[in-house]
Order: C-alpha cells, then sequence, then structure tokens
C-alpha cells in the first residue's frame, strides 16, 4: 500500500461513500454432471465481471487462488460457511459472495445442453458478520448468459441499494454469451496448459466472435510469447465499457513497447495513467519517454518513486534517465539505492561506474542496459484505497 501513497492528495476530496472490496467464490456443483463442474466458474465471472463495471472492487482469480493456497484448499472442494468466511477475512474482503447449482435432464433427453438448471447465491457482509439475501435463478442451460446477469442485477441492487440499475442493460442480446462459448472460455480459464488455453479462446472467439473475454485472454498468451502485433490485435478488442479496458490499454502499450512503437507505447500509458495515477504507469509512460528522448521522462519516473521509494526498479529506471541528461551525481546515488537491494545487478554497476567518473552511458543499443518495465498494475489496490479514503 506504501507505493500508493503518493496518490491521497489526489483522492482526499469529498465524494460519496465507497463501495466495499468484494470475494467472489467459484459456485459449487451440487448436480451428478461433473462435466458442468464449469457451471460454477462461469457464474462467478460474469458477477466478477458485472460488479467490476459498476465501479465495485472485486478480487479476480488470482487473488483468490492466492487466498486459498495460504488456507490450503482446494478449488474443486466444497467449503463449509465458516471456511469461507475465513477466506474472505483473509483476503480483506468487505462482502462474500457464494453459491451452487443444480441441473437436471428431462425425461427424455440424455443431452446436458437440453438440462434445466437452478443457480442460487449467498451474500455475507463481512464488516457487520451479518448474513446478506440469498438469490436463485432457473431456466435451461441453453439460457445460462441470461440467468448469470438477472443474478448479477440482483446482486448488484443489494451491493448498491441507492442506484438504480436498468434491467434492460444486463439482458441486452449484445451482453449475452452463447453457452457453448461461454463455456470454451471457462475451460480455457481452468486449464493450465498454454496450448490449450489457446485452443479453448480460439473456440470461444469462433462461436460468438463479439465475446472480450476470451480475446482478452488470447492477447495475454501472445504477449507471453512477444508476438506483440498478434497482442495489439486481440487487446484492440476489448471495448470501452468492458471493466479490463484500462488493463487492456496497459498491455497495449506493453505491446507497443516491445514492438519498438514508443509513440504509441506512450499513448497508451499516458491514456491509463489518467484513470489510474500508479507508480507502475508512470515507469512505463517514462520507459517510453525515455526512449523518445522526452524530457518528461524524469519527471514521470520520479512520480513512479514517489509512491514506494524502495522499489529497485524505479531507482533504476530513474538513475539511468539522469545519466543519459548527465547528472550524474543523483544518478549515482539511484545506482547505488538499486545495489543495496541487489548487490548482484550487473546493469547496476555499469551504470554506476559511468555515473561515478562523469561519463555517458555506452551509446550502442546492444550493450546500453535497457528501461525496466512493470508487466501489471494493481487496478484493486487503487480502488481499495480510493474507497478507504471516501469512507474517511
Amino acid at each position: 500500500m506504501c507505493r500508493l501513497l503518493f496518490l491521497v492528495p489526489m483522492l482526499a476530496v469529498a465524494l460519496p461513500p465507497g463501495p466495499a472490496t468484494v470475494l467472489v467464490v467459484q459456485f459449487h456443483n451440487d448436480s451428478q454432471y461433473p462435466d458442468l463442474n464449469w457451471v460454477g466458474e462461469s457464474v462467478a465471472e460474469t458477477l466478477m465481471n458485472e460488479m467490476g463495471s459498476a465501479n465495485q472492487i472485486v478480487l479476480d482469480r488470482n487473488a483468490r487462488a492466492e487466498g486459498m493456497r495460504r488456507l490450503s484448499l482446494r478449488p474443486d472442494a466444497g467449503f463449509t460457511k465458516a471456511t469461507l468466511i475465513r477466506l474472505g477475512q483473509t483476503l480483506d474482503a468487505g462482502y462474500l459472495c457464494y453459491g451452487s447449482y443444480d441441473a437436471k435432464l428431462a425425461d427424455d433427453s440424455t443431452e446436458l445442453k437440453n438440462s434445466s438448471i437452478q443457480v442460487s447465491a449467498h451474500f455475507i457482509d463481512l464488516r457487520k458478520m451479518r448474513e446478506g439475501p440469498d438469490f436463485s435463478e432457473a431456466g435451461k442451460l441453453s439460457e445460462l448468459s441470461t440467468l448469470e446477469e438477472h443474478l448479477a442485477w440482483e446482486s448488484l441492487k443489494y451491493l448498491q441499494p441507492g442506484v438504480s440499475f436498468q434491467l434492460d442493460r444486463f439482458i441486452a442480446p449484445q451482453k449475452l454469451t452463447r453457452v457453448d462459448a461461454e463455456e470454451s472460455y471457462i475451460r480455457g480459464l481452468l486449464s493450465s496448459n498454454s496450448d490449450l488455453r489457446r485452443k479453448w479462446f480460439n473456440q470461444a472467439i469462433a462461436l460468438d466472435p463479439q465475446f472480450s473475454s476470451p480475446a482478452f485472454e488470447l492477447g495475454e498468451l501472445a504477449l507471453d510469447r512477444k508476438d506483440y502485433p498478434q497482442a495489439t490485435t486481440w487487446f484492440q478488442h476489448i471495448p470501452a465499457n468492458d471493466p479490463r479496458y484500462a488493463e487492456a490499454r496497459f498491455k497495449l502499450g506493453l505491446s507497443a513497447y516491445g514492438a519498438g512503437d514508443f509513440t504509441a507505447a506512450a499513448n497508451y500509458f499516458r491514456e491509463v495513467v489518467k484513470m489510474f495515477p500508479l507508480s507502475e504507469i508512470y515507469n512505463n509512460l517514462g520507459a517510453a519517454e525515455d526512449q523518445l528522448h522526452l524530457p518528461a521522462a524524469i519527471d514521470d519516473f520520479r512520480r513512479a518513486l514517489d509512491g514506494n521509494q524502495t522499489d529497485s526498479t524505479y531507482l533504476f529506471n530513474l538513475g539511468a534517465a539522469l545519466l543519459k541528461n548527465n547528472y550524474f551525481d543523483e544518478a549515482a546515488k539511484r545506482f547505488e539505492a538499486v545495489l543495496d537491494h541487489d548487490p548482484d545487478d550487473a546493469d547496476a554497476h555499469t551504470l554506476l561506474d559511468c555515473a561515478q567518473h562523469h561519463e555517458p552511458a555506452p551509446l550502442d543499443p546492444k550493450t546500453t542496459p535497457s528501461e525496466r518495465l512493470k508487466q501489471n498494475f494493481d487496478e484493486t489496490a487503487f480502488r481499495q484505497l480510493k474507497a478507504m479514503l471516501q469512507r474517511k
């Protein structure tokens, strides 16, 4: 949280009460059909996306997995209410959402796609240790997207009672996803094999070309393997009303930077930093500006460092930018601070030697240490700090 402290003056203004952090747990399969295990993650994913779109603070799947790891819990196990409460408290959640579902086949059918399904959701206000409402939706499995969106609408009315949510917005045709596309997407999310993940996500897109969630995941996979043009193509599929829009723009910045288009990278990072003025975004913006020889790079590296005075990435990048502009003594102090954290940092040793001898860094791009980027930003931490200040 210390890396966000420089944001306090920016956020400490008169604002309405902020939201609490919500943990949505994968819904449990109470049916006799293990092939429908994916539905539990699908329900949770839809609820998380809609809550995020409504500016709720929603813990993502990685945070949930980390909480389960800390408590030695298996994701596919059935949990008691006490265990779920403990999980929510471990992650400092204000609300816990969990549930289950059951499916039944018609007497004249043997195919799961023709089954009926009932989904039940429960809430607990962990701040007051008070049971919240229970919601239930029932219909055909083929209508799962509609059932999930209706459940999200009911959930948001509970979480934000003073806000009027129009049901038509949730069940509009463009919001609904084909059940086979949703299944492919969730199976991709649950797979640990990158090739299988790519296969499932591509299949989801083929079944429903307007489905943005698999496009985001395909962008992530392309970025991981440094296929920057492909990553750019997929991340550009994410619309502005998607809760992952800001993250997609951040990833577009990384893709453009990796492809050597530093002007585009700087523009993407500038767009994101207006929404989330976080250290890691200022750092990456500074890196793109430094590649363009813009004097604003030093200021943005300083802003990054203001959020976390001990982060070696920010210290290194600021030192390198200062060295390029012949601020030798201050650059040396930054590299010395880097080496205090990591005495084996060879690049920091090289540039410290240049700074101490008042010599510019080598001009050969093959031997000159490059800027260091942050690959992710913590949107949830930003929202949590903002909510804390709003409550105060």
